[in-house]
């Protein structure tokens, strides 16, 4: 099987989609780029060139993430340190503040979401 390069997109299901997405929206300042309310697809879409965050809604999903270490979504950024301090005083639960990442080189922070999904941050300082 021969892939590309890149990742398509992320999707979280949830079962209170509009909530979490908000969240991403208001908190996190991602950008909307078109809401979908399909029969079988019902989600918010954010702008994310060339591929999209997705929080949706899925039948089969309830509550918080039940083992939400299993994936974490990282995210690159210009400056760890601007992020922490952009969310410090948010409603953000921080899991872990800037370090350097091992081997060094980078830093990281690790937040969680309202439904314990996992983000962490990567880049300089």
């Amino acid at each position: 099987m021969k892939l590309k390069d890149n990742i398509i997109s992320v999707c979280i299901w949830s079962d209170d989609y509009e909530k979490l997405a908000k969240w991403y929206e208001d908190v996190l300042g991602f950008t909307v780029s078109q809401r979908l309310t399909l029969p079988d697809d019902t989600g918010v879409d954010f702008k994310f060139e060339p591929s999209y965050f997705y929080v949706g809604k899925h039948d089969k999903v309830h509550g918080k993430s039940k083992d939400p270490y299993r994936i974490m979504i990282n995210l690159n950024v210009d400056s760890v340190s601007g992020i922490y301090n952009e969310l410090k005083d948010k409603d953000v639960n921080i899991i872990a503040e800037p370090f350097e990442g091992p081997p060094g080189g980078f830093w990281c922070m690790t937040i969680a979401d309202p439904e314990g999904n996992i983000l962490q941050f990567f880049g300089d300082k």
